[in-house]
C-alpha cells in the first residue's frame, strides 16, 4: 500500500505542477470529472506460420499489424474496457502499443502486474495486456479517480480453421443402406433403411442409441427419405400419415390419410411434400392440412428420385425464408441430365404477405459452375450460404458451397473436406451411394455420418462459434 500511496501522491504533485506551469489565468478551472473516453490498440506483432515455397514445411513469419479499426467498448457503469471483436490469432498481447484518452484532459495511469505501484500510461511503449490490467483515470483537479479493468480479447484459433472430431462408433449403423439425419431438440436423429424397414437412432452428442418407437409398427423401408425438420421436430410421412418426433422414441400423429406420401422440404413456417399423383403440396399448420403448392414451371422438372433441401432466413425481411429444394430426376426417364435439379421459393409469414410460387432454377449456358449431377446428397444452410455433400458417379463424396442461393456451386477444397479417416475400416473405395449424411445443429456445428463404418464426426468453422460480447450499457 505504501508504494501505491507514494505513486498516487506523485501523480497529484504532477497535476499541480502542470497547473503551476500555466500562466496566471484566474479563469482556469480544474474539474473533478474523470473517465476513460477512448481506448484502442494501435500496433501489434503477429506470429503466423506459412508454407515454404516447396510446400513441405511451415515457416514462422512475424509481421506488424495496424489494429486501430478494432473497436473497444467502455462500460462506464462497471468499469470495464474490452474488444468484442477479438484481435487476430497470433497477435502477441504482451507487447501492444495502445492509445488511451480521458475526459477533461486528466491523467491515465496503469497498475503494475506484480504490485500496487502505478505508472503513467505511455502510448509509445509496448504494454502487456496478456492478462487483465487495471488502468485509472485521474481528474485534472487530482481529487477524483475512476478505475477500469482492461481485457484484450485475442483469438486463440484461426477464424476459418475447421477440424472434424470423431465421436463413438456405432456398429449397428453398418447394417443401413441409406440414411438421413437432422438435429432437433438438442439431439441428432438418424433415420435409415436396412432394406426392409426404416430404423431410428438418436445421438446425445457422444453416441448413437437405437430408438424403440411408440408407433406400433415398422416404418416403411423408404420412410427415411421423408425426413424434414421444423420447430425442433423431425417430420416424416408414414404411408400418408404425417407424424413427428423430437426424441426419436415418441411419435405424434399430426394428420391421417393426407395423400402426401413424402415430405421434401420445410421452412420456419411451412412443410412441403409430394402427393401420390406427383403434385407438390404445402402445409402452413405443421402438416394438419394440405393444399396444392403453386409452381412456375412443369412438374416434370421436379426432383422425384432423390431430394434434399435447405432453408435460409432472409435478413432484413420480417418472417421471410428462402427454401431451396435440390435433387435428381429418374435416371431411366431422363438419362441425359447433367446437373442437379433445383427449385426455390420465398416463404413469407408476415401480415399481408403474398404467397410466392416455387421457381425452377434452370442452368443457363453461361453458368460454368452449376451443381453437377450428384447422389447421396445432403444440404444445409451454413456460413452465409448453402453447403451440399454428394458424389458424382464412381467418385468419393465431396463438399460444395453456393453463395447465390443454389445457382452456382464450387467444391470446398480448403475448409470443409472429408475427415482423414473417413474411409477407416472400410474395404474398397468410398463410392457407395446414400450411406453418408450431413446436417447442422443450432450451435452451427456440422455432423457427418458414414454408415459404412458406423463413424460420426462433428466440426465447426471456428469463427461461427465465437461469442459476441455486450456492446451497449444502461444505468
Amino acid at each position: 500500500m505504501k508504494s501505491k500511496f507514494a505513486a498516487f501522491t506523485l501523480l497529484l504533485a504532477t497535476v499541480f505542477l502542470m497547473a503551476s506551469c500555466l500562466d496566471s489565468d484566474n479563469d482556469y478551472t480544474y474539474t473533478d470529472d474523470c473517465a476513460i473516453s477512448s481506448f484502442s490498440v494501435t500496433t501489434a506483432k503477429q506470429k503466423t506460420f506459412v508454407k515454404t515455397s516447396d510446400g513441405l514445411r511451415d515457416s514462422l513469419v512475424v509481421k506488424e499489424l495496424s489494429l486501430s479499426n478494432y473497436k473497444f467498448y467502455i462500460d462506464q457503469i462497471n468499469g470495464k474496457v474490452y474488444n468484442p471483436d477479438s484481435l487476430p490469432c497470433g497477435v502477441d498481447a504482451k507487447k501492444l502499443l495502445c492509445s488511451v484518452s480521458s475526459s477533461s484532459s486528466g491523467l491515465v495511469v496503469i497498475k503494475s502486474t506484480t504490485s500496487d505501484s502505478l505508472n503513467y500510461f505511455n502510448s509509445t511503449d509496448s504494454t502487456d495486456f496478456s492478462v487483465d490490467r487495471e488502468i485509472q483515470a485521474v481528474s485534472n483537479s487530482g481529487l477524483s479517480v475512476k478505475k477500469y479493468t482492461v481485457h484484450v480479447n485475442v483469438h486463440k484459433e484461426q477464424a476459418d480453421s475447421f477440424a472434424w472430431h470423431a465421436t463413438s462408433i456405432c456398429a449397428e449403423l453398418k447394417n443401413l443402406q441409406a440414411v438421413k439425419t437432422a438435429a432437433v431438440n438438442g439431439k441428432l436423429l438418424l433415420l435409415g433403411t436396412d432394406g426392409n424397414a426404416t430404423l431410428v437412432y438418436a445421438n446425445d452428442g457422444t453416441q448413437w442409441t437405437k430408438c424403440q418407437t411408440n408407433l406400433g409398427h415398422n416404418l416403411a423401408a423408404d420412410a427415411y427419405k421423408s425426413v424434414v425438420a421444423k420447430d425442433d421436430y423431425v417430420y416424416i410421412s408414414d404411408g400418408d400419415n404425417i407424424v413427428r418426433t423430437n426424441d426419436g422414441k415418441t411419435w405424434n400423429t399430426v394428420a391421417e390419410a393426407t395423400g402426401v406420401t413424402r415430405l421434401v422440404a420445410a421452412s420456419r413456417y411451412s412443410l412441403y411434400g409430394y402427393a401420390s399423383d406427383g403434385r407438390l403440396m404445402a402445409s402452413n399448420d405443421n402438416g394438419a392440412t394440405w393444399a396444392v403448392a403453386e409452381v412456375d414451371d412443369n412438374l416434370s422438372l421436379m426432383p422425384y428420385a432423390e431430394t434434399t433441401y435447405a432453408s435460409v432466413e432472409i435478413n432484413g425481411y420480417a418472417k421471410t425464408d428462402r427454401v431451396m429444394l435440390f435433387g435428381t430426376r429418374n435416371a431411366d426417364t431422363y438419362p441425359n441430365d447433367k446437373y442437379l435439379t433445383i427449385w426455390g421459393k420465398i416463404d413469407e409469414a408476415a401480415d399481408n404477405s403474398e404467397n410466392q410460387p416455387w421457381a425452377y432454377y434452370g442452368v443457363s449456358e453461361d453458368n460454368t459452375h452449376a451443381a453437377p449431377l450428384l447422389s447421396g446428397i445432403s444440404a444445409v444452410a451454413y456460413d452465409n450460404g448453402v453447403y451440399m455433400m454428394g458424389q458424382e458417379e464412381g467418385k468419393a463424396p465431396k463438399f460444395y458451397k453456393s453463395l447465390d442461393n443454389g445457382i452456382t456451386w464450387r467444391e470446398d477444397t480448403a475448409i470443409v473436406v472429408l475427415p482423414a479417416n473417413f474411409n477407416e475400416n472400410v474395404a474398397g473405395a468410398v463410392t457407395t451411394k446414400g450411406v453418408y449424411a450431413l446436417t447442422v445443429d443450432k450451435n452451427k456445428s456440422l455432423w457427418l455420418v458414414n454408415a459404412r463404418n458406423g463413424m460420426t464426426w462433428r466440426g465447426r468453422i471456428n469463427r461461427l462459434g465465437w461469442i459476441k460480447e455486450q456492446t451497449s450499457f444502461e444505468n
